[in-house]
């Protein structure tokens, strides 16, 4: 296996002792605070991508917007929710975390998911849609709960972390109740090493998610979107299994 490549430090205050909720403007408020290097080029490749991609809704418009129940408002709905996570263990490892490289990925991969929240946000109130999922989530795949995790199984990208249904775990990939209780408690190299391991299997679960909707989504926009996703995350998935590495912890 090839030696981990180690980013240069960036410089950092002293970690904040409390955790940051997801929302954009507490985001904002953090980032301001401490500016750890950002990982800029898998975000330049997400909103070229996401920007290129805006410009095919007029083509949307012309045939209709998608329904409720289609494939590009349920992964919208369902990914956003996905991404609510990743931003909120973001921000515990943003102001608990100790490995400088570590906490810049943190930092990179919550901006970078609350700017796709508002994007994808925006497009279902031009489509006149509601935001959130109403019931269980996944259905635009084919099923949910268990249904929607092998779904992802099936990738055989590796684990996904705790099965959909159990604690908390509404999709896959996501961290369980007791793991997000874990990782807000957790300081230091325990904080890098669980958010790591557990964004990891975030990533893997949300790749799965926009597979589909690249393949089955109606609208071009949404497509591409999806597909950058997948992009991006494989990408980060690829560093933080290098950064667990040069940690001395077990790849996830």
């Amino acid at each position: 296996m090839p030696e981990p490549t180690a980013t240069p430090p960036a410089a950092a205050e002293d970690a904040e002792a409390s955790a940051l909720g997801p929302g954009p403007a507490e985001v904002q408020l953090a980032m301001a605070r401490r500016r750890p290097r950002l990982l800029w080029a898998p975000l330049v490749l997400l909103v070229g991508v996401a920007l290129v991609a805006a410009g095919f809704g007029l083509r949307g418009l012309a045939g209709g917007a998608p329904s409720d129940s289609s494939v590009d408002a349920g992964f919208l709905r369902d990914m956003a929710e996905h991404h609510a996570q990743a931003v909120q263990m973001g921000m515990l490892e943003f102001s608990h975390g100790a490995d400088q490289d570590t906490v810049a990925r943190a930092q990179d991969i919550a901006l970078s998911q609350q700017r796709e929240i508002g994007i994808m946000n925006s497009w279902l109130s031009g489509w006149g849609l509601g935001q959130s999922t109403v019931g269980e989530p996944m259905r635009w795949m084919g099923g949910a709960g268990a249904t929607a995790d092998e779904h992802a199984a099936h990738s055989g990208s590796g684990s996904l972390g705790t099965p959909v249904g159990t604690d908390g775990v509404r999709m896959p990939g996501m961290a369980s109740d007791t793991e997000l209780a874990t990782l807000a408690a957790a300081q230091g190299r325990d904080s890098d090493v669980q958010f790591l391991t557990l964004m990891i299997h975030h990533h893997r679960g949300g790749i799965a998610m926009a597979q589909y909707a690249s393949q089955h989504a109606s609208e071009d926009k949404v497509r591409a979107l999806a597909k950058a996703m997948v992009v991006v995350q494989s990408q980060e998935i690829e560093q933080m299994q290098f950064d667990l590495q040069r940690l001395g912890a077990p790849t996830a």
